[in-house]
């Protein structure tokens, strides 16, 4: 096995541990306060220590856990302007996207798109909404033609772990009527609208998730 498949491969088990320790503190497992005990993971898990540390480096980086020299991993919660500030960083991202893809797209990009939006406001469940926004999302990006925004996006790691339509209370409605609002945009020719409509869209999932994790007592407060 080379040394970059063997790289990748730890980089992918790394991913997944962090998508774990993300669903242990989402479903209550972890709390705040609570220590991450890295070898119990690696155990759970059948993986080596290495991806573990990995997953620890990106969740301190992501807010999920502070790390405490001579100490270990304790999980730390997100903060409420952290949670805003991603969601607004989002929507901004994808409003760029949707703005140059208007400018850029060809009549054969802006059908496909229009196929995707459709299947989008068609599905019928959380499942099959989440599937129809990748694409339509892909669509865009596609569209825009800059590798440097599709690899942006790929590293916005998303802070609800799972299905965000399933868990985020009343975002299947407005995403559908949002890209509704951004795919009308578009075809307008208005790329500035549709960067706006997306950012609306995210700002307003910021709130969404911050009642979530409060609700679920992941949100982090700081001590008065």
């Amino acid at each position: 096995m080379t040394r970059t498949r063997q790289h990748m491969e730890r980089r992918s088990s790394g991913r997944q541990v962090a998508d774990h320790i993300r669903g242990l503190i989402f479903s209550g497992a972890l709390r705040q306060g609570d220590r991450v005990r890295q070898d119990m993971i690696a155990e759970e898990l059948g993986v080596s220590r290495i991806p573990v540390r990995e997953a620890m480096i990106t969740l301190e980086s992501e807010g999920w856990i502070a790390i405490e020299p001579h100490r270990g991993a304790f999980v730390h919660g997100l903060d409420r302007n952290s949670v805003i500030d991603y969601y607004a960083l989002l929507g901004h991202l994808y409003g760029l996207a949707a703005e140059q893809a208007t400018e850029r797209g060809d009549p054969a990009g802006f059908a496909a798109l229009a196929a995707a939006e459709r299947r989008l406001c068609q599905a019928e469940d959380a499942d099959e909404l989440l599937r129809a926004n990748e694409q339509f999302l892909r669509q865009i990006f596609a569209m825009a033609n800059s590798p440097r925004l599709s690899s942006f996006s790929r590293l916005m790691t998303g802070i609800i772990p799972g299905n965000f339509f399933a868990l985020v209370p009343g975002t299947i409605g407005a995403q559908k009527s949002g890209v509704a609002a951004v795919m009308r945009a578009m075809t307008a020719g208005d790329g500035g609208g549709a960067a706006a409509e997306f950012i609306r869209l995210l700002r307003s999932y910021g709130g969404h998730v911050v009642e979530l994790l409060d609700a679920r007592d992941i949100l982090w407060h700081p001590a008065a």
